[in-house]
């Protein structure tokens, strides 16, 4: 019998990272907006912007895609702080778009083995992102949909990490509490201590951190299951 029942990965960072980095599509669509903010300086605002909207703010507020999509206007804001009024709608709308492109993301090499194995012995799979309906839009053109059993995202959960209410309505959503599953049954997987792991811990799952060394990462992670 499998250890859980379910196996819930991050997405970014964990499956998939964007390629180019994020700095360098936000540097470039700066750039040509008239932003005289170097890369280094982009780099440091967008990790700054991103740190405060999702793990400062209040993060017991719900959202959904509109407030995912206002969220990620603030971090384009913030990231790129001397674009011109007359640019920023375009700016923000070329960077929505770039990251809703599955030519943006690069598989992690190790991930569609790991997948296939843990699926093999039992395993139901999903993906829980703070993400929003591109998401799914990116695994389908990967081809990659089929490969999970859900998709679990902030923006039709109502919750975003590190709310442990992201966790209660990701189980809500599976089921696990109308099968009778304990939550511990229920084992998560990310690259974030606190979104990924401590809230999981909370909210009753089991949670194990992903330290991104290199691309065998997550294989070595799992191979106890």
């Amino acid at each position: 019998m499998p250890r859980y029942d379910w196996i819930l990965f991050d997405f970014t960072g964990t499956l998939m990272t964007p390629d180019p980095e994020p700095a360098q599509a936000y540097y470039s669509a700066a750039k040509a907006s008239g932003s005289e903010h170097s890369l280094p300086q982009i780099r440091d605002q967008l990790k700054a912007a991103m740190k405060r909207h999702f793990f400062q703010a209040d993060i017991d507020l719900p959202t959904d895609e509109a407030g995912e999509y206002r969220r990620w206007r603030r971090i384009v804001a913030d990231a790129i702080p001397d674009l011109p009024d007359e640019s920023a709608d375009n700016v923000f709308d070329s960077l929505w778009n770039h990251f809703a492109s599955a030519e943006t993301w690069r598989l992690y090499d190790d991930v569609l083995p790991t997948i296939g194995r843990l699926r093999s012995k039992g395993y139901a799979i999903a993906v829980a992102s703070n993400f929003d309906r591109r998401l799914p839009i990116i695994l389908h053109d990967m081809g990659l949909i089929d490969q999970f059993n859900d998709v679990l995202i902030s923006s039709r959960l109502g919750w975003s990490k590190p709310s442990t209410r992201f966790y209660d309505a990701a189980v809500a959503r599976l089921g696990a509490t109308l099968r009778g599953t304990e939550r511990s049954r229920l084992l998560m997987i990310g690259d974030t201590k606190r979104g990924d792991v401590d809230a999981a811990r909370e909210a009753g799952l089991d949670a194990r951190l992903l330290v991104r060394g290199g691309e065998n990462a997550l294989a070595e992670l799992t191979a106890d299951l």
